[in-house]
């Protein structure tokens, strides 16, 4: 290996910013007053709506009303995800702090391997900001599924699933859509000139480059880095987003590779090997 690979520390502090659904103002209110010598106007029976059409236009305005209320506990819940993530920047931990047993044993095995590691940081952009460009997507693509109402037979209808998820993408306002892509932009120019120095970009499988590599498009495999030991704790009942509370003793584990924009075959290859030096996926969990 001529070229260095990387460690990746996941370290930005995210700015989001609120979506806020404008208010629209009421309709003028008109009166107007008949001639007794006017006809009155009758709309066509060939112009009428449907019942149709109108079953349609009621079930818009459900959809509309159920969006107001949710609209309205965006700009609290991006706050607080700001603050949490202000807390963790704060905390100033090293980076060994950072590592399971797990991680560290590939560091070990890489560096076995002849692979040159430097430590790295991700572009410093506010990506969770960046979310709602990937939710309008999805929004776009399931569109008929929204506006024809059948996304109420989806089973899961709570706050953050994906039904709500493409209703609220409808009240995004655009200017900061526009806003959002032009620091995706950024992202996509930093990660180029990131991948200037290091050929790949080691990293656990967590949230922040995940989101980031959605959009910017760098390739990303995920490999199995071996199993959780005897030892290790019971997951939880309920998730508590803590990656490493997820799986349980005996359970697999994961490592990501990232690469650069149109260098899959040089991911593909680096991850092959590190597959052939470990043979970790020939590991399989007992199953009871």
């Amino acid at each position: 290996m001529k070229r260095f690979f990387a460690t990746a520390l996941v370290i930005g502090l995210v700015v989001s910013a609120a979506f806020v659904r404008p208010q629209a103002s009421p309709p003028p209110t008109t009166t107007s007053t008949a001639s007794p010598d006017s006809t009155p106007l009758v709309t066509p029976p060939d112009q009428q709506p449907t019942k149709e059409q109108l079953a349609k236009l009621f079930e818009l305005m459900k959809i509309r009303e159920q969006t107001a209320s949710m609209t309205q506990t965006l700009t609290g819940m991006i706050q607080q995800q700001l603050q949490q993530q202000e807390k963790e920047m704060t905390a100033n931990q090293p980076e060994s702090a950072n590592l399971t047993p797990e991680q560290q044993a590939a560091l070990d095995k890489l560096t076995k391997m002849g692979v040159n590691l430097i430590p790295v940081e991700l572009p410093k952009l506010p990506w969770d900001a960046m979310v709602p460009l990937l939710t309008a997507e999805a929004a776009a693509a399931f569109d008929d599924l929204t506006m024809s109402g059948r996304d109420k037979l989806l089973t899961e209808q709570g706050r953050e699933d994906w039904p709500n998820d493409f209703r609220i993408a409808r009240f995004y306002p655009a200017v900061e859509y526009i806003q959002a892509n032009r620091a995706r932009t950024l992202g996509v120019r930093q990660f180029a000139k990131l991948f200037e120095k290091v050929d790949v970009i080691v990293t656990p499988s967590t949230d922040e480059q995940l989101i980031a590599t959605n959009l910017t498009g760098n390739p990303a495999v995920i490999l199995p880095n071996g199993l959780r030991g005897a030892d290790a704790p019971a997951p939880p009942a309920t998730d508590d987003g803590n990656h490493d509370n997820i799986g349980g003793p005996g359970m697999p584990v994961s490592i990501t590779f990232l690469g650069a924009l149109y260098q899959d075959a040089k991911l593909a290859a680096f991850s092959h090997a590190y597959q052939e030096a470990t043979g970790f996926q020939k590991l399989h969990p007992k199953l009871d």
